[in-house]
């Protein structure tokens, strides 16, 4: 079974604490999007879809996305950020899970449970309270606490493993 250490391709640390460098960011390192077949409009399509709203969804999560032609599957990647990102999420709250999924428009129904599944995770009581729990062990402006950093990745082992599963089969 992978686990977080294991997953430089699907789940990555980011310093950004802006919006748009935040999603560049998930988007370079996680290098599960290296495969696109055009990265920087993939980009694009990100930055141009959060222009129109918000996917700061609050909580300290934003599932940021944009569709791209010639996908055989969604792809999702995780930045984890210890110190946050303004990101103008509709609770004011800063993100610190930044998912960003790639789709193709005619994968619609793959991209819909992929985005369901990751709604249901995130409105899960228990994970809303664990992440509220990691703002009490921030270090910031130095990110990336040993404490911080150990709690980010037993969430994501936790509750986040299905996404590299799926995107390793």
């Amino acid at each position: 079974m992978s686990t977080f250490s294991d997953l430089g391709s699907v789940i990555c640390h980011i310093d950004a604490t802006t919006k748009a460098e935040a999603i560049g960011e998930v988007i370079d390192k996680c290098t599960i999007f290296h495969s696109l077949p055009d990265l920087s409009r993939f980009k694009r399509a990100v930055l141009n879809r959060e222009a129109i709203e918000t996917t700061g969804i609050g909580h300290g999560i934003a599932i940021a996305h944009g569709k791209i032609r010639n996908l055989t599957h969604v792809q999702v990647g995780l930045g984890l950020s210890e110190c946050g990102i303004e990101y103008d999420a509709k609770d004011g709250m800063p993100v610190h899970f930044l998912f960003v999924i790639a789709s193709s428009p005619t994968r619609q129904f793959e991209y819909i449970r992929t985005l369901s599944a990751l709604l249901r995770t995130v409105r899960s009581a228990e994970v809303r309270n664990e992440l509220l729990r990691l703002d009490e062990n921030y270090e910031c402006p130095d990110p990336i606490s040993s404490q911080g950093d150990s709690l980010m990745r037993m969430l994501a082992d936790q509750h986040f493993s299905w996404i590299w599963h799926r995107n390793n089969q």
